[in-house]
Parts: C-alpha cells; structure tokens; sequence
C-alpha cells in the first residue's frame, strides 16, 4: 500500500482500528468510527485487511447453487438494492467486522458487474451471478458467438467466463472459478 493510503488512513484515525482488528473482534467505539469515516479511507483499510486475511485470488461462481454456501455474507443482501456507494460502504463494513477471513460475496446480477469490480477493491473476496446474455436471459449450452473482426465463432460461456477473468485481472486480483463451475 503506497505511503500516501497508509497517511490517509492514520490521518482518519483508522490505524487504531486496524490495529484492534487484527488484535481480536472490534469494539462498538471502533465500528462507529467506521461507520463515520470517509468511504475512500474506509475502502482503502477494508482492502489492506483483505489483502493480509485472504489474499489476492478471487473465487468465481456462476451457478444457481451458489446463492446457498453457508457462512458467506452476499452482498447486496435481499430487498431493494442500495445505491451503489451504499453498497460499496456496506463491502468495507463487512470486511471489517466479519471474522478474520470472512467470505464476502457480491451478486453481480443484483448490482452489476461494473460496481462488482470496484466492490473488490473494497473488501470483496468473490463474485456469484447467473452468465447471462446482454438481456440478461440465460445461455443456452449450444449458444455462440461472433468475436473478432472476422467473427469468429465461439461458445458464449467460454466467452463470457473470459470477460469475467479480465474483469477480476483488471481489479488487481488473480481469478479462480468455484470447482462446481469447472
């Protein structure tokens, strides 16, 4: 982490709080102070916790079954969809207070997959949605699709599970489809 994130951290008082994370559970005192920080500097320290607790790689899923994993907090939660820096507060809140090494998913199909990426530089650890096609409907195994300037055929799953590893190596992290998807 540059010197300047480490700076705007401790200018907010949250190395304290970092401190006191990596020490055990957080007090109600340090979670209002998180709850009242800048959501950048929140952001930047809930992406430096997940870095220590669970690495860089993050897990893909893309079947129904996923949305059942015991012991993962899926973000957005059900009900009406918070905006998107709600949301993005509420992946760094999570990080923070969660046990070290907690598993916090974000549905892309429930926020998208623009604000899916930019929730793995907030904490986030894994993406779960339905590979769908531009109307949001479901692939059909044999589906194609034209790439390239010469259209080259290829299958829409194969090409859509590329677009999400780009996405996932774009946000700085290492890829990794669940094992039910391989």
């Amino acid at each position: 982490m540059s010197a300047l994130v480490e700076r705007a951290i401790g200018q907010a008082g949250l190395d304290e709080v970092a401190r006191a994370r990596r020490a055990g559970p957080l007090s109600g005192e340090h979670l209002a102070r998180l709850r009242a920080a800048d959501l950048l500097v929140l952001g930047a320290l809930a992406d430096r916790v997940r870095a220590d607790e669970v690495g860089d790689e993050v897990r893909i899923f893309t079947g129904e079954s996923a949305a059942d994993d015991d012991g993962v907090t899926v973000l957005p939660a059900d009900g009406p969809a918070p905006t998107g820096l709600d949301l993005l507060r509420q992946v760094a809140l999570a990080r923070l207070s969660l046990p070290r090494g907690a598993r916090i998913r974000i549905e892309w199909t429930r926020c998208g997959l623009e604000l899916a990426q930019i929730a793995l530089g907030f904490g986030a650890s894994e993406l779960a949605g339905r590979i769908s096609d531009k109307r949001g409907l479901p692939l059909a195994e044999d589906d194609v699709l034209g790439v390239g300037k010469k259209s080259r055929l290829v299958s829409a799953e194969a090409f859509k599970r590329r677009e999400l590893e780009g996405l996932v190596r774009r946000a700085g992290r290492t890829p990794s489809f669940a094992q039910e998807n391989q």
